[in-house]
């Protein structure tokens, strides 16, 4: 733990936690991915915490402290641990290998994710907007105007309009219309399969890409947005992509699927 930091400023996030854990002893790894990412924000931390933090983590903060609970060596190790896990519904959950559960226990937390899901979407929508806001301003892009679920980029002679999708599942790419001279950029968060993407692409991914549609991917474990369909012309972009390779990687081996 970095000694700069104040045991306030690392409570504003490890107190969250510890009561989010307590609450919920069998908790859906999407759930805690997000919920750490909303205490992250709602802690309001300065630039210097917000260094200190980057610093002890090693990267991002969010995806860090996630990964520390995830991993041996929290980074607040008074934290329950949730060390096994397993599917429920097809989503993974996470607990305590040292408790005993009932097929009711299991039961209930699938129940609490369920009614979780509407405040989860709002966090999740929040989470790529942040994201793809930081990003694009690395990439030397000023946001000029924003809602909910798009916004607008302004670089040096060229303009981006962005979209915020929650779900792969329910991008429909009829509803974008780009216009000549603008990227066109849809952002999607990763998911627990490859599924889905699979299926979008094989669908949707020829027609996305002769639109001139660019679909990303942002992977909120890792807080890396990386090309799913579609090609950037900006150099200042590519550069800032984990995988920018990974569009060229999906048209060829997915396709090679599809012809099948």
């Amino acid at each position: 733990m970095n000694k700069g930091m104040t045991m306030t400023e690392i409570d504003s996030i490890a107190g969250p936690l510890r009561v989010l854990l307590h609450e919920r002893e069998i908790i859906a790894r999407c759930e805690l991915l997000l919920r750490t990412y909303d205490i992250v924000r709602s802690a309001k931390l300065s630039d210097q915490e917000r260094r200190e933090l980057v610093e002890t983590l090693g990267g991002r903060i969010a995806p860090g402290i996630f990964a520390s609970i995830m991993g041996k060596e929290p980074i607040f190790p008074d934290l329950p641990k949730i060390d096994t896990y397993t599917q429920i519904d097809g989503r993974i959950f996470h607990f305590s290998h040292t408790k005993k559960y009932s097929k009711q226990d299991f039961k209930k937390a699938a129940d609490l994710l369920l009614a979780s899901l509407p405040e989860l979407k709002i966090i999740l929508q929040q989470c790529l907007v942040d994201g793809l806001t930081a990003f694009m301003n690395e990439a030397g892009y000023t946001l000029s105007a924003g809602g909910p679920q798009d916004l607008t980029f302004l670089a040096a002679k060229r303009t981006a309009k962005a979209f915020v999708v929650t779900s792969v599942k329910s991008l429909d790419i009829n509803k974008y219309s780009p216009e000549a001279g603008i990227d066109h950029i849809i952002l999607v968060p990763s998911s627990e399969t490859l599924d889905p993407f699979v299926q979008f692409f094989q669908e949707n991914g020829q027609a996305a890409e002769d639109k001139g549609l660019n679909i990303w991917i942002m992977n909120l474990e890792k807080g890396t947005i990386d090309p799913f369909v579609g090609y950037t012309t900006d150099l200042d972009i590519y550069n800032q992509f984990t995988n920018p390779r990974l569009a060229e990687m999906v048209r060829i081996n997915w396709s090679r699927g599809r012809s099948q």
